[in-house]
């Protein structure tokens, strides 16, 4: 029961035939008499068809973007507050520590004997790995299960979006074929995100998280930064014969996205080619949580367009703007985007509330 009590308190394609098939003999007809036949008129043959091979559409490559490495600060200045407790979150909850205890069945089952596969991490996951392993039943294979839990607490972020959540669960450790008895523990887990996923566990003999607070890691999302604004600024170029970018970003149910799609209609379209060199973004600030690493990266773009006219003359010239970025519950995903200096395309209706949620 000690070593559950750690667990829970962290709780080659064939050939043709016609290729196999040798070819029939040919036939030969004999003339009834020796005096030779006139000669036959030849029928007409149709003239082979020759189909003209696919024209594909030309590879259109997303610029590069380099990161600039210059510091830049993280304000905690978000702040998560407590919100009503009502089925939704019972219900969202419940799957999650089922999700939960599937990982720790799954890591069980397959005898490994590191945590690299173990879904939890840091001390928690220390706690948790050594727990299932002191647990083990010789000659009897059990499964986890919930018992009961109650929601101690729900923290949603400003736009409402869940991002903590405190449980006091209990957990059964059920023998499968009920041939021994079930083990029963009750301690607290630490939820986040909008379909809440286990991360920590409560370290009774020191009264705190066992991981505690998550920190934002520069390191961790700089490359991110460069992937997505390179995406972004692929859907604003062309070269001939590259396919019409038809997927400029979310569909347009926010104030920024809807205006997005009708700044790039209005891009000149009789250029032959626009594309972008020597892009560079410069993070300027980073606004989070003092609890999760969540926030806005308000982030400056510079370098040049290169576009070539009707009669391929090349025209260059020097861009900046600014553009947000919401990390949250999927991948980074630009939220707002001032290419007017001083007039952002969202009018200052970010609709977090509409795109921070996870959505697999």
């Amino acid at each position: 029961m000690v070593a559950l009590a750690l667990v829970v308190a962290g709780c080659a394609v064939p050939p043709r035939e016609a290729a196999n098939t040798p070819p029939a003999d040919p036939s030969i007809e004999v003339a009834s008499t020796p005096s030779p036949a006139p000669p036959a008129t030849p029928e007409p043959t149709a003239s082979p068809v020759v189909e003209a091979a696919p024209q594909l559409a030309a590879r259109l490559e997303s610029p590069s973007v380099a990161v600039a490495p210059a510091p830049f600060p993280i304000v905690a200045s978000l702040a998560l507050h407590d919100a009503p407790i009502d089925a939704n979150a019972q219900a969202v909850v419940n799957l999650g520590l089922e999700r939960y205890l599937e990982t720790l069945d799954r890591f069980r089952e397959s005898g490994a004997t590191d945590r690299s596969q173990l879904s939890v991490a840091g001390r928690f996951g220390d706690v948790v790995f050594a727990g299932i392993r002191e647990s083990a039943t010789p000659g009897v294979k059990r499964k986890f299960a919930i018992g009961s839990f109650k929601i101690d607490r729900l923290l949603v972020k400003p736009w409402g979006t869940r991002a903590v959540v405190e449980v006091t669960a209990t957990i059964l450790d059920k023998a499968v074929d009920a041939s021994a008895p079930d083990q029963t523990e009750t301690g607290r887990l630490r939820m986040i995100g909008d379909k809440p996923t286990v991360v920590d566990g409560w370290d009774g003999a020191n009264g705190r998280w066992f991981n505690g607070p998550q920190t934002v890691s520069k390191s961790d999302w700089r490359p991110n930064v460069a992937f997505w604004l390179a995406d972004l600024l692929r859907s604003e170029s062309w070269i001939p014969g590259s396919a019409l970018e038809t997927f400029v970003g979310s569909s347009g149910e926010t104030p920024y996205a809807g205006a997005r799609i009708q700044y790039v209609r209005t891009l000149d379209r009789t250029l032959r080619s626009r594309t972008f060199e020597g892009v560079t973004a410069t993070v300027e600030r980073y606004e989070t949580f003092s609890q999760i690493i969540d926030g806005l990266a308000t982030v400056r773009l510079s370098g040049t367009v290169v576009a070539t006219d009707a009669d391929g003359r090349q025209i260059r010239q020097p861009f900046e703007r600014r553009v947000v970025i919401l990390y949250g519950q999927n991948h980074p995903e630009v939220v707002d985007e001032q290419i007017t200096p001083g007039t952002w395309l969202s009018g200052g209706e970010l609709a977090l509330g509409i795109r921070d949620h996870n959505f697999a």
